[in-house]
């Protein structure tokens, strides 16, 4: 039960700081929930959507990362084509 409970607090530090993060009342909520209300595969099915909902909001940073990136390496070459006419 320690472990989980660690386990808990640590993935509610690591995507409640973050830019992507939910509202720290949604987390303080959630936490209450599960700590008083819930039984063991309540925990485990609000532990897993958190999980996926950081998991694709990640993603979809990372994606977009790269779109920019891309974007810019395409602006690069398309500047350096047009220079040399």
């Amino acid at each position: 039960m320690g472990f989980i409970k660690t386990f808990i607090f640590l993935m509610m530090l690591i995507f409640c700081t973050h830019s992507f993060a939910r509202s720290n009342d949604y987390y303080r909520s959630t936490l209450i929930n599960m700590l008083t209300e819930c039984n063991t595969d309540c925990k485990r099915g609000i532990f897993e959507q958190e999980v996926q909902f950081a998991f694709f909001n990640l993603m979809e940073a990372v994606l977009n990362q790269l779109r920019f990136e891309l974007l810019q390496e395409k602006k690069k070459v398309w500047e350096k084509s047009n220079i040399s006419y």
